[in-house]
């Protein structure tokens, strides 16, 4: 079987001598495709061919959210997730456990890219002169308004961090690896409301606005409900930034990782 480029690029990963041991090292190319392999025939009818999601979690992500390192992600393969549709995969053995663990990891590493720009400066126009922190975390810091971008390098390459700044409603994540992010219109008899879906069920609706404070309504009391797709909140970058701190703030943005 051919080694796809992500699996050549996570080679790259587990032979680097790291601080702490993990039991992903050492494999070889053909534990790798193996990996590819057997996630194919047991994974993908849940996470997608490619590991994109569907009835299982999308697993194109550095971080997962029940396998904090290496081992976690076998344990989990081995005892499956308790509570949820994802259940032990006792078919296979501790090799082959492996081997599949090393191809989930191998789904969330970005080939390398050459920064357009300089990833210090853009930081400080991200902090100072764009506003991005009222709408994103970083580290902790910000507001959770939009997706959180602690380890958006790890998970988006050069061409989407571009986009997303200068045409930000092209690249709005609906679903997927990012929370649901769908732009609301309310209106009452006293006021108006825009903002990102919370939560949504047959009766109510919850609303976080532009300021971060969350709105809570009845629809039943509501004179206009509109689900806007397609749009979002974030203003385009691209007239307002120069072209150099532009590629600054992408090449900031490419910098945080895990």
């Amino acid at each position: 079987m051919k080694i796809t480029t992500s699996l050549a690029l996570f080679l790259t990963f587990v032979a680097m001598p790291a601080v702490g041991q993990s039991p992903l090292d050492g494999l070889s190319a053909g534990d790798l495709a193996d990996g590819e392999r057997l996630f194919r025939v047991h994974c993908a009818r849940c996470h997608g061919m490619a590991g994109e999601g569907g009835e299982g979690s999308n697993l194109v992500r550095s971080r997962l959210k029940h396998a904090a390192d290496d081992q976690a992600l076998i344990d989990l393969l081995s005892n499956g997730i308790p509570g949820t549709g994802m259940p032990a995969m006792w078919t296979l053995d501790e090799n082959q456990r492996t081997r599949v663990a090393a191809y989930v990891r191998s789904l969330g590493r970005l080939e390398p890219e050459e920064m357009p720009g300089d990833p210090v400066r853009g930081g400080k126009i991200y902090s100072e002169t764009g506003g991005c922190p009222a709408c994103h975390i970083v580290s902790g810091a910000g507001n959770g308004i939009g997706p959180e971008l602690t380890t958006i390098g790890d998970q988006r390459g050069l061409d989407y961090l571009r986009a997303s700044l200068t045409v930000p409603a092209d690249s709005q994540p609906q679903t997927g690896g990012f929370k649901d992010y769908l732009t609301v219109r309310l209106r009452t008899d006293d006021k108006s409301v825009e903002g990102v879906r919370v939560n949504e069920d047959a009766f109510t609706i919850q609303v976080r606005d532009v300021s971060g404070a969350i709105h809570s309504f009845r629809k039943d009391e509501l004179q206009s409900f509109e689900k806007v797709f397609g749009h979002s909140l974030m203003p385009g970058y691209g007239t307002v930034l120069s072209g150099e701190d532009l590629d600054d703030v992408v090449s900031y943005l490419m910098s945080l990782k895990e």
